[in-house]
């Protein structure tokens, strides 16, 4: 049999409550011709129960359990499983339209000087509407400056959650775990091609509370030492692997990224070095977009 074009990894973890929802919601893609891999993470909830129900049902899905629990290695465990022309990860707690599948194909397929395609994301919370991700904004000029544009304004991480062509993906995942590994996976795949965004509202996420975040840099980084700077494990692995370009504007937002999230840490884990630096930290927040901006990737 011709194999499908687009592979759907379904990286789940305990999802047994939402899990059926996603996948149904992927089931009825407008679009057919995808292979669907879920990868249980080695949960501990009903999740296998319901992955296998699942699979007895179509067979366009596979059903694989982990031995043991990968976190991020189970996102790069179904990346590269993938031996289709398109791949995209969808998670065990999201939604997708209908026409998801369908509208970033064409825009790939329309576009290959693009590495890679995402909608509009709508985030939910008990399921209300809670806002437009920030995160899917289109980089579509040159290497150096889409770099300088997305690392000074990375956001949310929704633009992990568009299509992307296969081979450039597998050469961009990185291949050790440290915090923020998904904006180093997305910075890396610009090296082969531009972000295309499309302006419609296509998926829809559980809105994960931003404390959460920081709060992962303690589980993502077992230094305590390293963990007051969380953004330099990425940060050296873009630099030395040579994931993006040196220029003055990457190396800025690099910077300033770096320094954001040392303040976003040390707000939440310690408070009293916080409030000593607050006067600094106070006036780096006002002065910020004058050290670094997207508009100075156009220098």
């Amino acid at each position: 049999m011709k194999p499908a074009r687009v592979t759907i990894g379904v990286p789940a973890y305990n999802n047994a409550r939402t899990l059926r929802v996603s996948v149904e919601s992927l089931l009825n893609q407008t679009w057919g011709d995808f292979a669907l891999i879920i990868s249980d993470d080695h949960s501990t909830d009903d999740t296998e129960a319901v992955c296998r129900s699942l699979a007895r049902s179509d067979d366009r899905i596979r059903y694989v359990r982990q031995p043991r629990n990968l976190r991020y290695g189970n996102f790069g465990y179904l990346l590269n499983a993938a031996t289709s022309e398109y791949f995209m990860w969808a998670p065990g707690d999201d939604r997708w339209d209908a026409r998801f599948v369908a509208r970033v194909v064409r825009e790939l397929d329309s576009h290959p000087e693009a590495v890679a395609a995402v909608p509009q994301v709508l985030f939910e919370h008990d399921g209300r509407p809670a806002g437009l991700a920030a995160g899917t904004y289109p980089l579509v000029r040159d290497h150096a400056r889409n770099v300088a544009d997305f690392l000074s304004a990375p956001k949310d991480n929704s633009r992990m959650y568009g299509l992307f062509r296969t081979s450039a993906a597998q050469r961009s995942f990185p291949s050790r775990t440290f915090h923020a590994y998904d904006w180093a996976f997305s910075a890396a795949t610009l090296r082969f091609g531009q972000h295309r965004e499309i302006p419609e509202v296509l998926m829809f996420r559980e809105k994960t509370a931003t404390h959460r975040y920081v709060e992962s840099v303690r589980a993502d980084t077992p230094s305590r030492l390293k963990r007051v700077l969380p953004m330099a494990p990425m940060t050296v692995w873009l630099l030395q692997e040579r994931r993006i370009p040196k220029s003055g504007p990457v190396l800025a937002a690099l910077f300033a990224l770096n320094i954001d999230k040392h303040i976003d840490y040390c707000e939440r884990f310690h408070e009293k070095y916080s409030a000593m630096s607050r006067p600094i930290v106070v006036r780096w927040k006002r002065n910020r977009w004058r050290f670094v901006s997207p508009d100075r990737a156009t220098d």
